[in-house]
């Protein structure tokens, strides 16, 4: 098999020179296919110096996760080329969360940018191959997988996630812990995690900005410093920290999770809708 990119430089170069006689053909993540992996999410964003800070935590991400529990990806290729991803990880490595269930599997997400690879199955074909490899016991180092939760967001680009995962037979979670994702029976049903806490505003707070980010996704840095913008815009002088979650996830879970706390108090506005998103940061500077 040929050589896959190795390195940021030759990703554009190079993913073309896989070779294969079927047209679509899915990976398992390892240590020379990790900038396949990036490409597919970031191939319009190579250039840019802040996606390749983003870019090069996810790498970091990538391997430490290598090293310890194996593969949490998969790629799809087409024609020889990367044009689809999963991304998964146990719940019992999430550094934020207090309680983890074991034998919890959760999709981060699934992606295919790529319109001539659209509709040609390959989400569905991602998908259904880590189920299976869940019941054989070879996901992430997990023997037993009871059920798979999967962040069902909307990316704004072809079918929603919460549509396409129901195709696939994921279901609504019977408690509300989490609105935004599916989940799967494998080998047991769903089991709710505990009540969280409520957000109990920190006097260190007061006064600044707190935003975090995640290594897990290589554009949860740039959001970061896109969100500390516009943050800006509405109060130039206030102090903003922007922290890493994964390396300090305290600092996350003695503010319940919140991406984002302003003057001591979470701000729930996405911030791409702007004027909405500064309404609230100023609302919570006056307050």
């Amino acid at each position: 098999m040929p050589n896959k990119a190795k390195h940021y430089s030759d990703v554009r170069s190079t993913y073309y020179r896989k070779i294969n006689l079927s047209l679509i053909e899915l990976e398992n993540l390892d240590y020379d296919n990790i900038e396949d992996l990036l490409f597919v999410c970031s191939h319009k964003m190579l250039e840019d110096p802040v996606h390749q800070e983003g870019m090069q935590l996810k790498r970091k991400w990538l391997k430490e996760m290598l090293s310890k529990i194996g593969s949490v990806a998969k790629i799809a290729y087409y024609k020889g080329k990367p044009v689809g991803q999963i991304l998964y990880f146990p719940e019992e490595i999430e550094k934020t969360k207090l309680t983890k269930r074991k034998g919890v599997l959760w999709i981060n997400c699934v992606y295919n940018p790529f319109k001539e690879a659209q509709r040609l199955g390959i989400g569905r074909k991602l998908v259904e191959n880590l189920i299976e490899d869940c019941r054989k016991g070879r996901a992430c180092g997990l023997k037993t997988v009871k059920f798979v939760l999967a962040k069902a967001f909307n990316t704004g680009e072809a079918l929603s996630l919460l549509n396409f995962y129901r195709r696939l037979g994921f279901l609504q979670p019977p408690t509300s812990e989490n609105s935004n994702a599916l989940y799967k029976p494998v080998s047991g049903e769903y089991e709710p995690c505990p009540p969280k806490e409520g957000y109990v505003p920190l006097p260190e707070d007061r006064n600044k900005a707190v935003v975090f980010y995640s290594p897990i996704c290589q554009f949860s840095y740039p959001f970061a410093v896109e969100i500390r913008e516009l943050i800006r815009e509405v109060a130039p002088e206030l102090p903003i920290e922007i922290i890493n979650e994964w390396e300090h996830p305290e600092e996350a879970i003695k503010r319940k999770n919140h991406r984002l706390v302003v003057n001591a108090k979470p701000i729930y506005t996405f911030f791409k809708a702007e004027e909405q998103f500064k309404n609230e940061v100023k609302q919570a500077l006056e307050s």
